[in-house]
């Protein structure tokens, strides 16, 4: 009742302003606009929209990691990056201690527009890191990105969705948060994203186990692709086994929606990681939580398989490794 309350007050009062004359709407408008704490909350928004209404496909924002281009209708990503001059901070801290004292490998799984793979790229540019990005916008951009920012050309990117075979397969695009485009899978489960009324296009998917790429040690793998996970998995085995370190997004939900058995995750983990730490996304909180045996983690886990299906509010990162917190 609240919602519709609010929505009706605000139609009535677009309404009203609309019959106000134009000039005496801009001045209104540029003297909102000044107002600092309603630009910080909600200036980006208002710039996603104008954008849109002028035909402007592209915005940029400044920040630590240099400036970044994305869709004007990036209301997920860009935003955060351009309110904070930062995207997933924790992990950028995460992947610097991780390759501090040496060179190595880094694979991007859902790169989207590079705000993980660039960071690590530019502290350490012997580190070698491999982007993944599908959706064909997302990879324009990321292309872009890496052409600005790290000129040390020590990223290689491939426009492909990985999986367990070789295909073309349908993928939907999300409008607004542009890290939740995905494969698109026939089903049953109800939609709780809007998913039934996303555009679809196809995109090209390999197994990684099929592309020929040097694992320089160590090797960090992030794994983010909307459900795609136990595909990923899959056709990736035996080069997921030489990695040292393997950050992989855990949402029942998503994996349920592609038709993918959240097992297949999980069973993988126990068989090549001795740790595991079950952390709050960088979408969320970055929260890290306590390092406990493998086993005792993916036990955990796999109760939320039911419990979380419906929900995909319900997600968690799950960080593994080799050796304990003190030889990390």
């Amino acid at each position: 009742m609240l919602f519709l309350m609010k929505k009706l007050i605000l139609s009535a009062t677009g309404a009203v302003t609309s019959m106000l004359p134009l000039r005496l709407r801009h001045v209104m408008a540029k003297s909102l606009l000044e107002d600092s704490s309603l630009a910080r909350e909600y200036g980006y928004l208002y710039l996603s929209s104008l954008s849109r209404k002028l035909n402007v496909v592209r915005l940029s924002a400044a920040g630590q990691y240099g400036t970044m281009v994305s869709s004007s209708n990036d209301l997920s990503i860009l935003r955060k990056y351009a309110e904070t001059g930062r995207w997933a901070p924790e992990l950028a801290e995460k992947l610097k201690k991780f390759f501090a004292e040496s060179g190595g490998t880094y694979l991007d799984i859902g790169a989207n527009i590079g705000m993980t793979t660039i960071p690590i790229a530019q502290y350490n540019q012997r580190v070698k890191c491999y982007a993944f990005e599908p959706e064909p916008v997302n990879y324009r951009n990321l292309q872009r990105n890496i052409a600005e920012n790290c000129p040390s050309s020590n990223i290689e990117t491939f426009q492909l969705a990985l999986h367990e075979r070789e295909d073309v397969l349908p993928f939907e695009i999300a409008d607004g948060n542009l890290g939740d485009h995905r494969l698109h899978f026939e089903t049953s489960l109800p939609a709780k994203q809007n998913e039934m009324g996303r555009k679809i296009i196809e995109v090209r998917c390999v197994r990684l186990d099929d592309i020929p790429i040097e694992l320089a040690g160590p090797v960090f793998a992030k794994i983010d692709t909307q459900g795609a996970e136990p595909y990923v998995f899959a056709g990736g085995s035996k080069t997921l086994a030489k990695t040292d370190a393997i950050l992989v997004e855990w949402s029942p939900y998503h994996m349920a929606r592609l038709g993918g058995d959240p097992n297949v995750v999980l069973q993988f983990l126990e068989a090549h990681f001795s740790y595991g730490r079950i952390e709050e996304t960088d979408a969320k909180a970055g929260k890290q939580g306590v390092t406990e045996p493998m086993a005792t983690i993916t036990s955990r886990l796999r109760m939320t398989i039911g419990q979380w299906r419906d929900n995909p509010l319900n997600y968690v990162d799950i960080y593994a490794t080799r050796t304990p917190p003190a030889a990390e």
